[in-house]
């Protein structure tokens, strides 16, 4: 039996273009980084970027509107925000057609805000006609992050911390207060062991601001380490409006220990839930000898908010007196991690936002396409 095979052919609607690779155009301008993102428009237009240009102070990018017919460009002159710092315009171009639409980005937009830098994107939305003001896109940039935090540390005071581990804790608490002084964040202590003091509550803190003063007279108490009940005092009296804590501000509970407790009549299992449940986020900071075993590790793991990967730290005895920095703390799991380089987690979680004084960059991405942008 023969096959044929029929086929059938048909014409469809496309756009196509031709390339001329023997009278070739060349545009020229001594702009930096131009050429890096072009664009054809309709006509014999096109639209070149050039990021790296420096067009005025702390500006940076720039468009170009080239012209086939005369072979010459001339720049688009646009009304750049004064606080979109070297945004880098015209790293991303894109075109739409029925309307004409070009939508130019700047994706490296410098925001300082205290010791953080936030890169975020500006796009500018233009019509047909270049030379009229284009949309912003966002119309505004975002300002600092503001949201308030209130920060309660618990730190084990027990006879199974030895005096200089105790005295590391006072210096390792009073430099991280020190970094969020004239901010919207707010500090208390308790100290624990089988006893509980509370050294300054929330109230204390906004009264009297100075980590010298409220953290130095600490002494320890030593005993049996309680450190489960230590936890529902703190969310039950700390985190109360009678000692100051605020009802919309970001729960945050240090508990700094080396790991196992002693003689608490009280389990995990009996106050984690409620902690949870009234949205305290809990980070433990692991001292001395609190990764040296199994079952220290795995109370760590099971007081810290979860992922537990995410929650639990080591600090060693040799790094905590020296100024915190971005080698101070190990993060730390069943596999103790390497060094951690930016601190993400724990010193994000202690202003709300970000990374409050480990200097680190959080970046803000996008994508421009021919109906808009997408932002990630």
């Amino acid at each position: 039996m023969t096959h044929r095979i029929l086929l059938l052919t048909a014409l469809a609607l496309s756009h196509g273009f031709n390339l001329d690779t023997e009278n070739a155009v060349v545009f020229q301008e001594n702009a930096n980084g131009f050429g890096q993102s072009v664009v054809q428009l309709e006509g014999s237009r096109l639209v070149v970027g050039a990021p790296q240009e420096v067009r005025a102070a702390n500006q940076t990018g720039g468009l170009y509107q080239c012209d086939y017919s005369t072979g010459t460009c001339e720049p688009i002159r646009l009304q750049v925000p004064p606080e979109a710092v070297n945004m880098s315009l015209g790293l991303s171009l894109t075109f739409a057609t029925n309307p004409s639409r070009l939508l130019a980005c700047g994706p490296t937009v410098h925001q300082i805000c205290k010791e953080n830098t936030y890169v975020n994107g500006l796009c500018f939305l233009f019509g047909s006609n270049l030379h009229q003001q284009p949309q912003r896109v966002p119309e505004t940039l975002r300002g600092c992050p503001q949201q308030e935090s209130d920060i309660a540390f618990l730190i084990d005071g027990s006879g199974s911390i030895n005096r200089l581990d105790f005295q590391r804790m006072k210096e390792f608490v009073s430099t991280v207060m020190g970094q969020f002084q004239k901010s919207k964040t707010l500090f208390a202590l308790m100290q624990y062991s089988e006893d509980f003091y509370t050294h300054f509550t929330f109230n204390d803190f906004k009264r009297n601001p100075s980590p010298e003063l409220l953290v130095r007279p600490i002494r320890q108490l030593l005993g049996r380490t309680h450190t489960a009940t230590g936890i529902r005092k703190v969310v039950r009296e700390l985190f109360h409006s009678k000692s100051g804590a605020r009802e919309n501000a970001l729960k945050i509970l240090v508990v700094i220990t080396d790991g196992e407790k002693f003689g608490d009549p009280l389990g995990y299992e009996d106050v984690i839930p409620e902690a949870d449940r009234k949205g305290v986020i809990r980070y433990v900071i692991g001292v001395g000898d609190a990764f040296n075993s199994w079952k220290s590790r795995e109370e760590l793991n099971t007081i810290a908010s979860k992922p537990s990967g995410d929650h639990v730290f080591q600090v060693h005895r040799q790094e905590v007196p020296a100024p915190l920095s971005m080698r101070c703390l190990r993060k730390a799991s069943v596999q103790p991690s390497p060094l951690m380089v930016p601190c993400w987690a724990l010193w994000g979680a202690l202003t709300g936002l970000a990374e409050p004084f480990c200097i680190c960059q959080r970046t803000e991405s996008f994508s421009s396409t021919p109906l808009g942008w997408i932002q990630t």
